[in-house]
Protein backbone atom coordinates (compact mmCIF):
# COMPACT_ATOMS: atom_id res chain seq x y z
CA UNK A 1 0.00 0.00 0.00
CA UNK A 2 1.32 3.49 -0.84
CA UNK A 3 1.31 6.45 1.47
CA UNK A 4 1.68 10.06 0.30
CA UNK A 5 5.08 11.47 1.06
CA UNK A 6 6.73 14.86 0.89
CA UNK A 7 9.11 16.00 -1.81
CA UNK A 8 12.80 16.39 -1.17
CA UNK A 9 14.96 19.12 -2.77
CA UNK A 10 16.06 18.41 -6.37
CA UNK A 11 18.89 15.93 -6.91
CA UNK A 12 20.78 15.77 -10.18
CA UNK A 13 20.86 11.96 -10.22
CA UNK A 14 17.11 11.56 -9.80
CA UNK A 15 14.99 9.68 -12.34
CA UNK A 16 12.58 12.52 -13.12
CA UNK A 17 13.74 14.54 -16.11
CA UNK A 18 10.60 16.54 -16.81
CA UNK A 19 7.74 18.06 -14.88
CA UNK A 20 5.42 15.61 -16.60
CA UNK A 21 7.39 12.72 -15.04
CA UNK A 22 6.77 14.23 -11.63
CA UNK A 23 3.09 14.95 -12.29
CA UNK A 24 2.50 11.36 -13.36
CA UNK A 25 4.35 9.92 -10.37
CA UNK A 26 2.48 12.13 -7.92
CA UNK A 27 -0.89 11.08 -9.31
CA UNK A 28 0.11 7.40 -9.35
CA UNK A 29 1.25 7.38 -5.74
CA UNK A 30 -1.77 9.28 -4.45
CA UNK A 31 -4.28 7.22 -6.43
CA UNK A 32 -2.67 3.95 -5.34
CA UNK A 33 -2.87 5.03 -1.70
CA UNK A 34 -6.41 6.38 -1.89
CA UNK A 35 -7.73 3.30 -3.73
CA UNK A 36 -5.67 0.96 -1.50
CA UNK A 37 -4.28 -0.62 -4.66
CA UNK A 38 -2.04 -3.65 -4.14
CA UNK A 39 1.25 -3.75 -6.02
CA UNK A 40 0.46 -7.25 -7.26
CA UNK A 41 -2.84 -6.10 -8.74
CA UNK A 42 -1.16 -3.15 -10.44
CA UNK A 43 1.60 -5.38 -11.81
CA UNK A 44 -0.85 -7.95 -13.19
CA UNK A 45 -2.97 -5.26 -14.85
CA UNK A 46 -0.14 -3.38 -16.58
CA UNK A 47 1.88 -6.51 -17.40
CA UNK A 48 5.14 -6.06 -15.48
CA UNK A 49 6.71 -7.58 -12.37
CA UNK A 50 5.68 -6.52 -8.89
CA UNK A 51 9.30 -5.53 -8.22
CA UNK A 52 9.23 -3.10 -11.14
CA UNK A 53 5.98 -1.58 -9.89
CA UNK A 54 7.61 -1.17 -6.49
CA UNK A 55 10.50 0.78 -8.05
CA UNK A 56 8.08 3.00 -9.98
CA UNK A 57 6.03 3.77 -6.90
CA UNK A 58 9.22 4.48 -4.95
CA UNK A 59 10.29 7.03 -7.55
CA UNK A 60 13.30 4.97 -8.65
CA UNK A 61 12.05 4.19 -12.17
CA UNK A 62 10.14 6.25 -14.72
CA UNK A 63 7.89 4.08 -16.92
CA UNK A 64 7.66 4.55 -20.68
CA UNK A 65 4.52 6.21 -22.17
CA UNK A 66 2.68 2.96 -23.11
CA UNK A 67 3.10 1.65 -19.56
CA UNK A 68 1.96 4.98 -18.09
CA UNK A 69 -1.24 4.72 -20.09
CA UNK A 70 -1.90 1.24 -18.70
CA UNK A 71 -1.45 2.55 -15.17
CA UNK A 72 -3.96 5.29 -15.97
CA UNK A 73 -6.42 2.68 -17.30
CA UNK A 74 -6.18 0.83 -13.98
CA UNK A 75 -7.67 3.90 -12.30
CA UNK A 76 -10.19 4.43 -15.14
CA UNK A 77 -8.52 7.65 -16.28
CA UNK A 78 -6.80 8.77 -19.45
CA UNK A 79 -3.07 9.46 -19.20
CA UNK A 80 -3.73 13.15 -19.82
CA UNK A 81 -6.22 13.25 -16.94
CA UNK A 82 -3.69 11.56 -14.68
CA UNK A 83 -1.02 14.14 -15.52
CA UNK A 84 -3.54 16.92 -14.92
CA UNK A 85 -4.41 15.45 -11.53
CA UNK A 86 -0.74 15.24 -10.55
CA UNK A 87 -0.18 18.83 -11.64
CA UNK A 88 -3.10 20.04 -9.55
CA UNK A 89 -1.90 18.10 -6.52
CA UNK A 90 1.63 19.47 -6.77
CA UNK A 91 0.43 23.02 -7.27
CA UNK A 92 -1.63 22.65 -4.10
CA UNK A 93 1.47 21.82 -2.03
CA UNK A 94 2.83 24.65 0.17
CA UNK A 95 6.10 26.16 -1.01
CA UNK A 96 9.18 25.31 1.05
CA UNK A 97 10.77 28.01 3.16
CA UNK A 98 13.37 28.86 0.54
CA UNK A 99 10.86 29.59 -2.24
CA UNK A 100 8.79 27.84 -4.92
CA UNK A 101 9.66 24.26 -5.90
CA UNK A 102 12.16 23.67 -8.66
CA UNK A 103 11.13 22.62 -12.16
CA UNK A 104 12.80 19.28 -11.42
CA UNK A 105 12.06 17.14 -8.43
CA UNK A 106 13.42 14.15 -6.60
CA UNK A 107 11.20 12.07 -4.36
CA UNK A 108 11.70 10.21 -1.15
CA UNK A 109 10.83 6.51 -1.25
CA UNK A 110 7.28 6.19 0.08
CA UNK A 111 6.55 4.23 3.21
CA UNK A 112 4.30 1.21 3.08
CA UNK A 113 1.62 0.17 5.51
CA UNK A 114 -1.90 -1.12 5.85
CA UNK A 115 -5.15 0.77 6.27
CA UNK A 116 -3.38 3.28 8.51
CA UNK A 117 -1.19 4.38 5.60
CA UNK A 118 -4.17 5.06 3.41
CA UNK A 119 -6.04 6.90 6.13
CA UNK A 120 -3.34 9.45 6.87
CA UNK A 121 -4.22 11.50 3.84
CA UNK A 122 -7.23 12.95 5.70
CA UNK A 123 -8.47 16.12 4.10
CA UNK A 124 -5.89 15.77 1.32
CA UNK A 125 -7.67 12.67 0.05
CA UNK A 126 -10.97 14.51 0.18
CA UNK A 127 -9.42 17.12 -2.12
CA UNK A 128 -8.08 14.37 -4.37
CA UNK A 129 -11.50 12.75 -4.60
CA UNK A 130 -12.99 16.13 -5.49
CA UNK A 131 -10.51 16.52 -8.36
CA UNK A 132 -11.27 12.99 -9.54
CA UNK A 133 -15.00 13.65 -9.54
CA UNK A 134 -14.43 16.72 -11.68
CA UNK A 135 -12.22 14.84 -14.13
CA UNK A 136 -14.66 11.97 -14.46
CA UNK A 137 -17.64 14.27 -14.85
CA UNK A 138 -15.82 16.09 -17.65
CA UNK A 139 -14.88 12.76 -19.24
CA UNK A 140 -18.55 11.71 -19.21
CA UNK A 141 -19.59 14.96 -20.89
CA UNK A 142 -16.81 14.84 -23.44
CA UNK A 143 -17.35 11.17 -24.26
CA UNK A 144 -20.55 12.18 -26.05
CA UNK A 145 -18.52 14.34 -28.44
CA UNK A 146 -15.25 13.93 -30.30
CA UNK A 147 -13.11 16.87 -31.36
CA UNK A 148 -11.48 17.01 -34.78
CA UNK A 149 -8.85 19.64 -35.69
CA UNK A 150 -9.69 22.28 -38.29
CA UNK A 151 -6.40 22.70 -40.14
CA UNK A 152 -4.88 25.77 -41.72
CA UNK A 153 -4.70 23.89 -45.02
CA UNK A 154 -7.25 24.65 -47.72
CA UNK A 155 -8.33 22.87 -50.88
CA UNK A 156 -9.54 24.22 -54.17
CA UNK A 157 -12.49 22.89 -56.10
CA UNK A 158 -11.28 24.82 -59.13
CA UNK A 159 -7.73 25.81 -60.02
CA UNK A 160 -5.92 24.22 -57.08
CA UNK A 161 -4.56 25.47 -53.77
CA UNK A 162 -1.04 25.55 -52.37
CA UNK A 163 -2.15 25.96 -48.73
CA UNK A 164 -1.00 22.77 -47.00
CA UNK A 165 -0.32 23.93 -43.43
CA UNK A 166 -0.86 21.46 -40.59
CA UNK A 167 -1.39 24.15 -37.94
CA UNK A 168 -4.64 23.68 -36.03
CA UNK A 169 -6.89 26.75 -36.11
CA UNK A 170 -9.58 25.36 -33.82
CA UNK A 171 -11.47 22.14 -33.08
CA UNK A 172 -14.87 21.01 -34.31
CA UNK A 173 -17.05 18.77 -32.12
CA UNK A 174 -18.96 15.85 -33.58
CA UNK A 175 -21.22 13.37 -31.83
CA UNK A 176 -18.99 10.42 -30.97
CA UNK A 177 -21.54 7.82 -32.03
CA UNK A 178 -21.92 9.45 -35.45
CA UNK A 179 -18.26 10.07 -36.22
CA UNK A 180 -17.21 6.58 -35.16
CA UNK A 181 -19.80 5.18 -37.54
CA UNK A 182 -17.84 6.92 -40.33
CA UNK A 183 -14.37 5.71 -39.37
CA UNK A 184 -11.56 6.23 -36.87
CA UNK A 185 -11.61 9.86 -35.60
CA UNK A 186 -7.87 9.72 -34.93
CA UNK A 187 -7.31 9.90 -38.69
CA UNK A 188 -9.80 12.69 -39.33
CA UNK A 189 -9.19 16.36 -39.95
CA UNK A 190 -11.21 19.26 -41.34
CA UNK A 191 -10.24 21.92 -43.90
CA UNK A 192 -11.83 24.79 -45.82
CA UNK A 193 -12.77 24.26 -49.47
CA UNK A 194 -13.05 27.08 -51.99
CA UNK A 195 -14.43 27.27 -55.52
CA UNK A 196 -17.64 26.22 -57.22
CA UNK A 197 -16.65 23.26 -59.39
CA UNK A 198 -18.01 20.73 -56.87
CA UNK A 199 -21.38 22.43 -56.40
CA UNK A 200 -24.00 21.45 -55.48
CA UNK A 201 -22.21 18.62 -53.60
CA UNK A 202 -19.81 20.99 -51.83
CA UNK A 203 -20.46 24.72 -51.80
CA UNK A 204 -17.81 27.43 -51.93
CA UNK A 205 -16.42 28.16 -48.46
CA UNK A 206 -17.51 24.86 -46.93
CA UNK A 207 -15.79 23.07 -44.09
CA UNK A 208 -15.05 19.52 -45.22
CA UNK A 209 -14.32 16.57 -42.95
CA UNK A 210 -11.53 14.37 -44.30
CA UNK A 211 -10.82 10.78 -43.28
CA UNK A 212 -7.11 10.35 -43.93
CA UNK A 213 -7.37 6.69 -43.03
CA UNK A 214 -9.29 6.05 -46.26
CA UNK A 215 -6.82 6.63 -49.08
CA UNK A 216 -7.72 3.76 -51.35
CA UNK A 217 -9.46 4.58 -54.62
CA UNK A 218 -13.18 3.85 -54.72
CA UNK A 219 -14.76 5.07 -57.92
CA UNK A 220 -17.15 8.03 -57.81
CA UNK A 221 -16.16 9.07 -54.27
CA UNK A 222 -14.95 12.59 -53.36
CA UNK A 223 -11.38 12.98 -52.15
CA UNK A 224 -8.91 15.53 -50.84
CA UNK A 225 -5.88 15.04 -53.07
CA UNK A 226 -2.62 16.45 -54.37
CA UNK A 227 -2.16 16.72 -58.11
CA UNK A 228 1.01 18.20 -59.60
CA UNK A 229 1.74 20.39 -56.59
CA UNK A 230 -1.83 21.64 -56.02
CA UNK A 231 -4.41 20.58 -53.44
CA UNK A 232 -7.91 19.75 -54.68
CA UNK A 233 -11.23 18.37 -53.54
CA UNK A 234 -12.52 16.38 -56.49
CA UNK A 235 -14.41 13.26 -57.44
CA UNK A 236 -12.31 10.33 -58.64
CA UNK A 237 -13.72 8.21 -61.44
CA UNK A 238 -12.77 5.26 -63.58
CA UNK A 239 -12.27 6.77 -67.05
CA UNK A 240 -11.99 3.73 -69.27
CA UNK A 241 -9.51 1.98 -67.03
CA UNK A 242 -7.59 5.16 -66.20
CA UNK A 243 -7.95 7.22 -63.04
CA UNK A 244 -9.83 10.44 -63.70
CA UNK A 245 -10.26 13.63 -61.64
CA UNK A 246 -13.74 15.07 -62.18
CA UNK A 247 -15.85 18.04 -61.10
CA UNK A 248 -19.55 17.84 -60.28
CA UNK A 249 -20.75 20.91 -62.19
CA UNK A 250 -18.93 20.43 -65.51
CA UNK A 251 -17.81 17.61 -67.74
CA UNK A 252 -14.08 18.26 -67.64
CA UNK A 253 -11.98 15.26 -66.58
CA UNK A 254 -8.24 15.23 -65.86
CA UNK A 255 -6.60 11.88 -66.54
CA UNK A 256 -3.85 10.91 -64.08
CA UNK A 257 -0.69 9.73 -65.82
CA UNK A 258 2.10 7.67 -64.29
CA UNK A 259 4.44 10.67 -64.48
CA UNK A 260 2.05 12.94 -62.55
CA UNK A 261 2.61 13.96 -58.93
CA UNK A 262 -0.57 12.45 -57.49
CA UNK A 263 -1.58 11.43 -53.98
CA UNK A 264 -4.90 10.75 -52.27
CA UNK A 265 -4.77 12.46 -48.86
CA UNK A 266 -8.15 11.18 -47.66
CA UNK A 267 -11.81 10.75 -48.47
CA UNK A 268 -14.29 13.57 -47.90
CA UNK A 269 -17.06 12.29 -45.64
CA UNK A 270 -19.00 15.37 -44.47
CA UNK A 271 -19.43 19.00 -45.35
CA UNK A 272 -21.02 22.15 -43.93
CA UNK A 273 -20.78 25.86 -44.66
CA UNK A 274 -21.39 29.14 -42.96
CA UNK A 275 -24.42 31.18 -43.93
CA UNK A 276 -23.89 34.74 -45.14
Amino acid sequence: MIRRDNLLPPQEDGPFRTEEDQYFWRALVELAAMEEAQQGDLAAFVGVSQGYVSKILAGKQVPKPPLRRRFAEFFELSYEEMVSLGRQRLEALPYPADGPPSRRFQVREPAYGGADAASKGGGDYAALRSILRGLRARETRESNYTEVPLREATASMGGGSTETGDRTLTYLSFRTEWIRSKGNPEYMTAIRAFGDSMEPTIADGSVVLIDEGRRQFVKNKVYYLRYNGQMYIKRLIDAGGQLGIASDNDSNVLLVADADDFEIIGRCIWTARELD
